[in-house]
């Protein structure tokens, strides 16, 4: 089942323990990624994670594997509900959405994907069950 991330959602959530406020942001996309490579160490679901980039390419380098893609997008939201329409409907439940921005979740929730919010992801990175507050 794969995963859609919506990355600076992630990284800018308020249990994430990411800083890009004073350190460049390039900085907190690679600690997220190492974060998700050890997480994709104990799963064998694909992840895409998805970047908000001013640039068609974010100004990284990264060799993407078969388990994790990273994709530079002039508009996150847009690449993933792209990516949830271009699914057929039926496998849309076997993808979940990783995005706190209300648009992104509810949209991937009305199209039948499964939509996970950045709080519940962040506990699941930490190997913490998920406490809704």
């Amino acid at each position: 089942m794969p995963l859609i991330i919506d990355g600076w959602n992630l990284i800018r959530n308020k249990r994430s323990d990411i800083e890009d406020i004073d350190t460049d942001a390039l900085v907190s996309a690679r600690i997220l990624i190492s974060y998700l490579e050890q997480f994709q160490s104990l799963h064998s679901d694909p992840i895409i994670l998805v970047f908000d980039s001013r640039n068609e390419f974010l100004d990284m380098e990264y060799n993407n594997t078969p388990k994790l893609k990273i994709v530079p997008a002039k508009n996150a939201d847009a690449y993933i509900k792209r990516y949830i329409d271009k699914t057929p409907e039926r496998q849309r439940r076997n993808v979940r959405v990783v995005s706190s921005d209300n648009d992104v979740f509810y949209y991937a929730k009305h199209s039948y994907a499964t939509p996970i919010k950045c709080e519940e992801f962040w506990d699941k990175i930490r190997g913490r069950p998920h406490v809704s507050r």
